[in-house]
């Protein structure tokens, strides 16, 4: 074989392998932006899944006839009947 084809494969052979190590350098910081994206995913999934929790709760109250009591007679100034207010506002 010729000096300058075994120059060439080699060449070319170095190329490759340049490249290779480029292309494994790249989709190794792909994946590292993209573990981070997913763990900044997944806390923001846990907070909004406490969120959702709280407003459950808020939600279940709201609906409580206790609440809805509270409510009639705070805001709306409502009283059960028969029922006498003293010391109205």
């Amino acid at each position: 074989m010729n000096k300058s084809v075994i120059k060439i494969v080699v060449a070319a052979g170095a190329v490759l392998l340049v490249l290779l190590i480029i292309a494994l350098i790249v989709n190794l910081v792909r994946l590292s932006a993209a573990n981070d994206r997913k763990d900044a995913l997944a806390s923001q999934n846990a907070r909004l899944e406490r969120l959702i929790d709280q407003n459950s709760s808020m939600i279940e109250y709201c609906q409580s006839s206790e609440f809805i009591t509270e409510y009639a007679r705070a805001i709306l100034d409502m009283i059960y009947r028969g029922e006498t207010v003293i010391g109205g506002n």
